[in-house]
Order: structure tokens, then sequence, then C-alpha cells
């Protein structure tokens, strides 16, 4: 057998089977120099921009592709993990390697480092080596542990300088993306042991690269001495504090003890450098805060970037939804983008005028169209609509007969422009702002040809029938799989979805057993690809009598209960097992066993267990907590 199961042996680890994946942020001009060495000496780069918002990095970004490196943008900051994703998706694609060594960009390899790396990986061995990993950070070794399972591994590797098997990405999947940043490697290092891969240290394999910034110690002000000897801390930011704080409590609650998995002494490690800032750094109120913050979210389960409560706490701005200036491709304000709006009309000649009003005076750099399809209209809607239509050839309507909602959603996706980009969902009694589809289309700009089902979805500022402001709709940290299957936090009024993701809604839609069409959407996209959430809001939803479905801003708790009371829970386990039927097969393990543990329960116990593996995510502490005694006393048991 070989050293990783049917992978490359010694001689297969050259330069035509090791490709190279960079991420970025703001990065230094002298990477190009360094991704042109690497280009030449190991295998072909992807470089990854994650959101860089120095306009400074375009320079960069087009140097590099210039050199013949195959750079990637993200239109936002979205964590190491996806970074680090994205580029070994794109080289498994086009490189096809046996190998994939990943980069920061601050670090570089010690000159023989893959000869190293080679002389490492003996061609007959009893343990499945799936990373080999830097066994020296600049001056310093890195402990090693032995196992009788795996043999020799480097006790705490970094994800820099990694080569990474791919048949070990086949088997394990990728960096696992809401830990954001922090412990990313740890994580993927422990799913990969307790898979049976080992971390082998490179022999004599340095990586020049700085393990994080110290600073002295103070005591009210003033530099800690000890024993005749001024003190340090390795110091990390607010921010930084609070997803160590989160994502080692998730990697001790899921390790600890535990082997394979996360070492003991990395965590006490890591525990013991948190306590210090807590006590010593300067702003140790801030990284009490975070760190406070940190666990507080692990406890409850929450992951990803910083959230709206955390970023108040400390004192950060609120997220933004525009692209990064280096996120944006060079020829995206000259290339022509598609637009479609699907707008669905029933007995709406109250206020379809003023939206249509709306739509047409978009202030955007897209090809917009507007295609109407009326559900059966009694009154004059119809009329009007032909009157826009005869003045303005972006307006196309299709005459129908009553459907119903999701049918009509339906048949309008159905009928949508194949050429078209991207697509809104519009209804009938709104009223847009007139940068709404630009801002979507801005959000979305690298999403558009990536391939992945991408949905942008926003706020809104709920009004009266007149148009007087009530409030907007309520804010969320922002989209995850386990929400989606119980709550709906992306009404289709705010939606824009690239084509991919229209594609796949329209071809596994079941108007019959979905909860709604736009609830779907977001389950579809959260679960087989990315959702951007902006925090602000775009559209005026007009609250009226005759709304199909209305907002309230403020509601007593007796209202709330009253609603609760009301509900129909099991409608979620109903699309939870639709879902499960149409995409079961693609989900990871842990995605699918949340899936059919929704739609297929059984007894007390077994919701019992569920609860304990997964729990719910209903976007807030209280709202969970309830939500899981409904689960497990069977309000959400489908109707039989």
């Amino acid at each position: 057998m070989s050293a990783w199961d049917g992978g490359a042996g010694v001689g297969d680890l050259g330069q035509s089977s090791v490709a190279v994946v960079v991420s970025l942020y703001n990065p230094p001009s002298e990477i190009v120099e360094r991704c042109i060495s690497w280009a030449q000496k190991i295998g072909p780069v992807i470089a990854v921009d994650d959101g860089s918002p120095n306009p400074a990095t375009r320079q960069v970004l087009d140097a590099l592709a210039a050199a013949g490196v195959t750079v990637l943008v993200n239109s936002r900051n979205s964590g190491i993990a996806h970074t680090l994703n994205v580029g070994i998706l794109r080289a498994l694609h086009t490189a096809n390697p046996q190998w994939i060594l990943t980069m920061d960009q601050d670090s570089e390899l010690d000159d023989g480092y893959l000869e190293a790396a080679r002389a490492s990986l003996p061609a007959e061995t009893s343990h499945r080596v799936g990373m080999l990993c830097a066994s020296i950070i600049g001056d310093i070794p890195l402990p090693l542990i032995r196992s009788h399972a795996r043999g020799v591994e480097v006790r705490e590797p970094i994800q820099s300088g990694m080569l990474m098997s791919t048949s070990m990405l086949r088997a394990v999947g990728l960096f696992d993306e809401p830990m954001f940043i922090d412990a990313v490697d740890t994580a993927y290092v422990a799913r990969a042991r307790s898979g049976g891969w080992a971390a082998a240290p490179i022999v004599g394999g340095r990586l020049i690269h700085r393990l994080g910034e110290t600073i002295p110690a103070t005591v009210a002000g003033h530099p800690l001495v000890f024993l005749g000897r001024p003190r340090n801390l390795t110091y990390h930011r607010p921010f930084r504090t609070y997803y160590t704080a989160r994502n080692q409590c998730h990697l001790a609650a899921k390790y600890f003890l535990k082997c394979p998995g996360v070492p003991l002494a990395t965590q006490l490690i890591q525990a013991s450098i948190l306590v210090s800032l807590a006590i010593l750094a300067p702003d140790k109120g801030k990284q009490r805060r975070a760190l406070l913050l940190g666990v507080g979210d692990a406890l409850r389960g929450k992951y990803g970037p910083l959230g709206v409560e955390v970023r108040h706490g400390l004192g950060l701005p609120a997220p933004e939804v525009d692209p990064a200036p280096a996120a944006v491709p060079v020829d995206y304000a000259r290339r022509v983008i598609k637009a479609q709006i699907l707008l669905s009309t029933w007995n709406g000649e109250r206020y379809v005028a003023e939206l249509l009003e709306s739509l047409l005076g978009q202030e955007t750099r897209t090809e917009l169209q507007i295609l109407i399809r009326d559900d059966g209209s009694s009154d004059r809607t119809v009329d009007i609509i032909r009157n826009f239509a005869a003045e303005d050839s972006r307006v196309k309507l299709i005459e129908g007969t009553n459907v119903g909602v999701n049918r009509s959603f339906l048949e309008l996706m159905k009928q949508s422009d194949a050429k078209a980009d991207i697509y809104f969902f519009c209804d009938q009694d709104d009223v847009w702002h007139a940068n709404k589809v630009q801002v979507a289309t801005d959000a979305l700009c690298d999403q558009l040809e990536s391939g992945r089902p991408a949905l942008y979805c926003s706020r809104s500022m709920v009004t009266d029938s007149s148009l007087r402001p009530v409030g907007p709709t309520r804010d969320y940290d922002g989209p995850s799989f386990a929400q989606a299957l119980v709550m709906n936090i992306a009404p289709g009024h705010t939606m824009a979805l690239n084509k991919p993701l229209l594609d796949l809604v329209r071809e596994h839609f079941d108007a019959e057993r979905v909860v709604l069409f736009d609830h779907w959407t977001y389950l579809v996209a959260a679960g087989l690809g990315n959702v951007v959430f902006d925090h602000g809001w775009h559209t005026w939803y007009r609250n009226h009598e005759a709304n199909a479905i209305g907002y309230a801003v403020r509601e007593s708790w007796k209202t709330r209960l009253k609603n609760l009371a009301m509900r129909n829970f099991g409608a979620l386990a109903q699309q939870a097992a639709v879902f499960d039927g149409e995409f079961g097969p693609r989900l990871d393990a842990r995605r699918r066993g949340r899936v059919q543990g929704l739609a297929h329960q059984g007894g007390p116990f077994a919701r019992m267990r569920y609860l304990r593996r997964f729990g719910i995510d209903h976007g807030s502490t209280l709202a969970s907590l309830s939500s899981a005694v409904l689960y497990l006393f069977g309000r959400y048991r489908p109707e039989s």
C-alpha cells in the first residue's frame, strides 16, 4: 500500500503533481515575486484574495495575473477557511494535482523544502500520510507526538506550508467555513486524524513565518517584571480573541480528552493566552468582553463571521454588503450584466403602478428586464401592466389563471430569460429604492459566473399603506443551513439569485410540499451554495389589509405566544423531507443527519438525541430554546 492509499509515492511529489494555494488580504507587493518563484519551482499557483479593502490590492492582483498566476477574489471578507476552500476547489478542477500546498501571504519556504518533504515520505508505510507539515517555524522546532496508529506527527500543524494529499481532501472534505478564522487548521487536522490520516513532519522542513505578535505585559499601566525580566504577551486584537475563544470552546467540546483529536496541551496553551490577555493586555477591558462574547456564542452554537451584537459589543462598525475594492473584477464595469425581475401579480391595481415606476427607475449598469405573470386578476391590474408594457419594451406580461403564489413564481422561473445573469423576485405592492438592483448585483459580482448557487437577501423597511415608515425588519447575524431548516430570514421581495441557483430551485420545486417559494430558495442556497445577507434595506415593504404575508415590526408577548400556538411547525419537517429527497446525497454527513432528524422524527428519546447533537437554530437564544422544547414534545412532527 502506498503512503496515502492509492495516491502518489515519493517520486510523484514533484512539480507536475503539486499545486499551490495562497490566501491574500491586503497583500504586500513582494507576494508577486514569491508566487512566481513557487510557480517555477513547485507547480501552478492559485491566489485567492479575501475581499481586501485596500484599493491598492488591485495592482498586486493585476501583477499576479500578468505573471500567469490564477487570481480569484471574494467579494467581501469571508474568512481563511472559505478562502482556502475556493483555491483548493479551483486547483482540483483545473490542475488535477496529487498534493496541494497551502500558503499564507507572509510565509516563505526555506530552500529545499519540497525535497525535504519528498524525503520525509517513504514509499511504503503502514500509516496513511494525508498531510506533510513544517517541523520548524522560524527557528522554533514544533513539538511532535507519536501514536501507534499514525506514527510520528506534528502536534500542532499550521496550514501555511502544509502539503495536503488530494486523496485525503476528497475523503475528509474541505476546511470548516463556519469557524471563519483561528483554529481552522487545528480543526481540520483533528477531523483528518479521526479519519485515520496522519500529519507527518517534514524532517528539516523550515517555514519562514511569524507566529503571532508579542507585546509587553502590563499591570496598572506599568510593564510587568518577573525575576528581573520584563514579560511579554502573545497578543491578539479583541476581534481575534473572540474567534479564538469561540472556536477553542468548539474544539474542546468536540475533542476534549479524545484521541485522535486536539491534544490537551494545545487547548491549555490557547486558554492561557486568552486569560493572560484578559488580565495583562493594555486593552484588557475589550479583551474580557471579547472572551465572554466568544464563549457565549460557542455555548449557543453560533459560528461564522462576527455577528451584529458582537460587533456592537466590541465597538466595531456594522458589516457591509458592498464588495471590497479589490474584489470587483477588472472588466466588471465594462461587461454587460443582464438582470431580470420576476413579478407575480393578483388583484394589485391599487399599488402596482407605483411599484413598476420604481422598477423602471432603477439606477443600474445592468441590462434590466421585467417579466410579470398575472395570477388571474379580476380587477384592473392587467390593464395597468399592459399600459406600462406598451410604453416600455423592458416590461413583458404573461396572463395566467389563478394557481397561487408558489405555482405562479414557479411558472415565472420556467419562463425566465435563460441568458440572464441575475434574477430578482418581486412583490406587487412594494416600492424599490433606486439603487436596489445595483446593490444586489455588486454583492454577487464574484458569483454570477462561479457555477455555485448564490443568493442575496436583505432587510426591508416596513411601512403603512401610505408608505410611512414603521420600522426595519429584524437584523440577523447572518444565514446558516441549520437556521434555514426552521426559519426564513430571506423574504422573496429582497432576493436576488444567480442562474445556478434559479436552475436548482426551478428543477427541484414541489409546490404542494414546500412551505413557500422564498423559504425553499433560501434553504437550497444555504444547503448547497452561498448566501449574502445585507444588513441594510433597499425596499419599502408596504403593510396593508390585503397582504398575503405581512410584517409585525413590534409584537407583544401575548401576540407572539398566540402566533406560536397557531403555527404549523410540521410543514417545516415536510419541507426538510423534500429537501432530503432532492439533495440528500449531495450533503455532507452532518448536514444530512440534521435534515433527516428533522424530516423523519422518532420517539421522544430519538428527538432528545437529535437536540443533543444538533439543537435548533431559530435566530436567538430564547427562540432556539423554545423551538427545542416544541421539537422535543413533537410539535415539529409532520402531519400524517
